[in-house]
């Protein structure tokens, strides 16, 4: 599933009824989340809001690690389908030389960073009570690593534009109210998010693409030196069109190998359990009956953003989780297009015993004979009748269902 992320990372925020913060959310705007991730760790007697206030510090602050360290080697790698990756960042006139092992070493982190998330959300007694009211506008993300709030730097800012391509909304000073609480069923909204990060983490570790990147960038600079040009790693990435090519060459690089079995069956568990804690969620939003600055409603609540969210809505996304799910497990497969109807891809297979990522192989079919056989294919009625449904708003209430 694709899903434009940053203003995910919005809405886990940490607030009001806490033990800390009990008096109102603006003090997060003064707060870097580093520093707020300290006082929730050390909180003792935590209540189920502050563990759910500890785990959502521990997913933004995660993200936040990737926006500094893009930002610190000028990495800015948003034209890469990749969450996280999609997030924008500024440019850093004193940047440092990347390096190859940059990427690896950022996802590395950000499988720690979701795995302290969950592990403070499971903390979280079934039966608890969570209400956290949040304005997401009080939140920001410390990018360049100054402990201050600039501009550019909301949640809400890093979000419009990866969500909607939207110019500079300005200071969060101009934006309307957006206060959101939210409740018990959001653990397990979070909990799956964690999960979505952590299969992206785990799968670009698989193919752990530091050898590829030190290959390209040592033969681009010694084609640089025949030609009397300086190499500059600090330019290295970017998006001209030799830049490009070595990107491409990187990526191919990286696919063309064989892959850690072990991080892409973990991968593939992420992918499960974010099918699951998704049907836990759905469930506790059914079963509501409050009607407090909804972030999600149900048919007979009210939306707190003023997004119209039609009653058939979660059940057709629902329909495309199932999907999902049963290609995860093998029971629908990817259309290939030498099988026509007769059969696909086998997706669990995949994860399970990987082959190596060979484009040539694959199109043929020789590379993929193992993982083809006879079965149903997966169709694309379920996204088309979501779509139809949101008005064609499907990347927004993706986002927002995850």
């Amino acid at each position: 599933m694709r899903f434009a992320f940053t203003l995910a990372t919005a809405l886990f925020a940490t607030t009001a009824p806490t033990q800390i913060w009990a008096q109102s959310t603006a003090q997060l705007g003064a707060d870097s989340l580093a520093t707020a991730t300290e006082r929730f760790t050390a909180l003792p007697d935590k209540t189920p809001s502050d563990q759910f206030a500890l785990g959502a510090l521990h997913f933004l602050r995660g993200v936040e690690k990737t926006l500094q360290v893009r930002w610190e080697y000028n990495a800015a790698l948003d034209d890469l389908d990749i969450p996280v990756m999609r997030l924008p960042v500024p440019s850093n006139p004193d940047a440092k030389p990347f390096k190859p092992d940059l990427i690896t070493g950022l996802f590395t982190e950000l499988l720690t960073d979701m795995d302290a998330s969950r592990a403070a959300l499971a903390q979280i007694p079934d039966s608890a009570d969570v209400a956290l009211n949040v304005n997401l506008a009080d939140l920001w993300f410390d990018i360049n690593r100054n402990n201050t709030r600039d501009m550019g730097e909301g949640i809400v800012e890093v979000g419009a534009v990866t969500l909607m391509g939207a110019p500079d909304l300005g200071d969060a000073e101009g934006l309307p109210p957006m206060d959101i609480r939210f409740d018990t069923p959001d653990v397990a909204w979070l909990t799956a998010y964690t999960h979505l990060l952590s299969a992206a983490g785990e799968l670009v570790v698989a193919f752990d693409p530091t050898a590829a990147i030190s290959s390209v960038m040592n033969a681009t600079q010694k084609m640089n030196e025949m030609r009397g040009e300086p190499f500059t790693r600090s330019g290295f990435i970017g998006a001209n069109e030799t830049q490009w090519i070595d990107q491409f060459a990187m990526a191919y690089g990286a696919l063309n190998q064989q892959p850690d079995a072990i991080r892409t069956r973990a991968a593939h568990a992420h992918l499960l359990s974010m099918i699951a804690e998704n049907k836990t969620f759905w469930a506790g939003i059914e079963a509501e009956t409050d009607n407090v600055n909804e972030w999600i409603p149900n048919p007979n609540q009210t939306a707190a953003l003023g997004f119209d969210l039609p009653p058939e809505a979660s059940m057709a996304w629902q329909v495309i989780l199932g999907d999902v799910e049963s290609l995860l497990k093998g029971d629908l497969l990817i259309p290939y297009w030498r099988l026509g109807t007769a059969g696909g891809v086998n997706m669990q297979k995949l994860f399970l015993d990987p082959p190596v990522f060979d484009i040539v192989t694959w199109i043929q079919g020789h590379g993929l004979l193992p993982y083809l056989q006879r079965g149903p294919v997966i169709t694309d009625d379920s996204i088309n009748q979501f779509d139809a449904l949101t008005g064609g708003d499907i990347m927004l209430f993706s986002f927002l269902f995850n």
